[in-house]
């Protein structure tokens, strides 16, 4: 699974980016995921925000900061696909 988070530094990026790793290693996932600042990444695939999480290279959350628990689902279902 390919976890990217995409931010400016934000404090509230910040935080989240620390309970996605939490979230990664409860959910014992082998891949770690990314904080990347670059927007321009996002820019030139016509994503325009202030924050987003991608996964396996999918917009997921846009300019959201999802509870713990619908993180964890989210990177649960993401890698239960992973498998198929």
């Amino acid at each position: 699974m390919y976890i990217q988070f995409y931010d400016r530094g934000t404090p509230e990026g910040k935080k989240f980016f620390a309970r996605l790793e939490e979230s990664c290693t409860r959910l014992q996932l082998e891949d770690r995921p990314e904080y990347i600042k670059d927007m321009y990444r996002l820019i030139n695939q016509g994503i325009q925000a202030k924050s987003v999480l991608m996964i396996n290279r999918q917009p997921v959350f846009i300019d959201k900061f999802p509870s713990q628990t619908e993180l964890e689902a989210i990177l649960t279902e993401s890698q239960d696909q992973k498998a198929w």
